[in-house]
């Protein structure tokens, strides 16, 4: 294996610790009080508004250089990504409610919900996830080791991997909002999070019968930056149905039964094995009789 350097060693060897500390961490009270978080930025989805036109889509994958995802329908190709992976880090999906009388259905725009409490951020040993203070969660690559516990911990499903590449990293939305300021139609707003939280239940209060009354994401696994309206069920939409509980994923179960070294083990081998294959990606391949004549 090639020689790492005194920083980089530090940085790996830094994950044994850790992993002990996981489980202290994950010990820390279960609620909190989303007010704690009334200044931050919040994006408020109202699904009623939503026209389906992936808008936001777009803007989200030309700020982010991201590929168009190409699906085809009769012989002509539409970018129209349907769930989220390592290059689609916004969706417009649809849900319907079939249960009453009048069936309904509704579009459902899906993306990281910027935890005001994030699972990810709690979970992750070498702190490539954290939390700012205007309420982005975001995300450090360079610190990142492949773990991936954060897919694991996150109560939405919402992180990804890149498996195919051949320096691989998690990806999600980084909470630019460039979806807001392309929303023709304003199903999308922003504002400080007590604001976002009034508004939402002005409109549901003005109009009960458009929404369901519930704001998602206000109180759901310790409350987002994201906040959600619509008339249809969350739960139809596909939205988990979560306590206020701040630890809200069974990643927590799986975790607490682990003890600390056998963590912290596996995150230093992890480690060594990203830093081996990138000084291997880094290093110049051998020099061909072609390059030595040029």
């Amino acid at each position: 294996m090639p020689e790492l350097n005194r920083r980089k060693f530090f940085q790996v060897t830094g994950s044994l610790t850790a992993g002990g500390m996981l489980q202290s961490k994950q010990a820390a009270a279960e609620n909190t009080d989303p007010t704690r978080f009334d200044d931050t930025i919040a994006v408020l989805y109202d699904a009623t508004k939503c026209i389906g036109c992936r808008s936001c889509v777009r803007a989200c994958q030309k700020t982010n250089d991201l590929p168009p995802d190409k699906h085809q329908f009769e012989g002509v190709d539409f970018n129209a990504p349907e769930e989220l992976t390592e290059n689609n880090w916004t969706v417009i999906q649809a849900g319907s409610d079939n249960s009453g009388d009048k069936p309904k259905w509704s579009f459902i725009k899906k993306n990281c919900m910027h935890c005001n409490e994030p699972a990810c951020v709690s979970v992750c040993p070498v702190a490539a996830l954290y939390k700012t203070e205007d309420g982005t969660v975001k995300y450090d690559e360079s610190l990142c080791i492949g773990c991936r516990y954060c897919m694991l911990a996150c109560p939405y499903q919402v992180p990804r991997y890149q498996w195919m590449d051949r320096m691989p990293r998690v990806r999600k939305c980084n909470w630019n909002r460039a979806c807001v300021k392309a929303c023709p139609v304003e199903a999308l707003i922003e504002g400080k999070r007590k604001d976002m939280v009034a508004e939402a239940h002005r409109r549901i209060n003005a109009n009960p019968d458009r929404y369901v009354n519930h704001v998602y994401g206000e109180h759901e696994a310790g409350g987002a930056c994201q906040l959600i309206l619509a008339g249809v069920k969350h739960d139809k939409l596909g939205l988990p149905t979560l306590s206020s509980s701040v630890r809200s994923s069974y990643a927590d179960k799986i975790l607490k039964g682990l003890p600390g070294w056998i963590i912290g083990l596996g995150l230093f081998l992890g480690g060594l094995y990203r830093m081996e294959k990138r000084q291997k990606a880094d290093k110049p391949g051998p020099v061909t009789q072609g390059d030595k004549e040029q």
